[in-house]
């Protein structure tokens, strides 16, 4: 919210938490839906012993898919991802200093009008 004020001047608590919300539901879908179709491609069936390439495929799913996503996924986040502590505080600023620059400008343009 703040980074979206500091970039754009406008802050928009409403439409950053509803883009939050829908998206977080959209993945809570695909959650529900994505482990039954890779289920499917790798043979599984319920309640009867699995074959080895069913196996090896589960085995796969549960170990080998979600370490290689966490790894893209923090390799991501350690190159694209500039926001740390010093360059938040350095954005709080700005924008402070825009408010106060605004309320200044305001003081004077109500002192003019009385």
């Amino acid at each position: 919210v703040d980074y979206g004020e500091w970039k754009t001047g406008i802050r928009a608590e409403g439409s950053v938490y509803t883009g939050y919300t829908f998206f977080r539901k959209i993945s809570a879908a695909l959650a529900g839906f994505l482990p039954g179709i890779m289920l499917t491609q790798i043979g599984y069936v319920p309640n009867i012993a699995q074959s080895d390439a069913t196996l090896q495929g589960l085995r796969q799913l549960i170990f080998i898919w979600p370490c290689a996503l966490a790894i893209i996924a923090a390799l991501t986040m350690g190159f694209f991802y500039t926001l740390n502590e010093k360059r938040f505080a350095l954005i709080i600023e700005e924008i402070n200093q825009r408010k106060n620059k605004e309320m200044a400008t305001e003081e004077k343009t109500a002192s003019v009008t009385l």
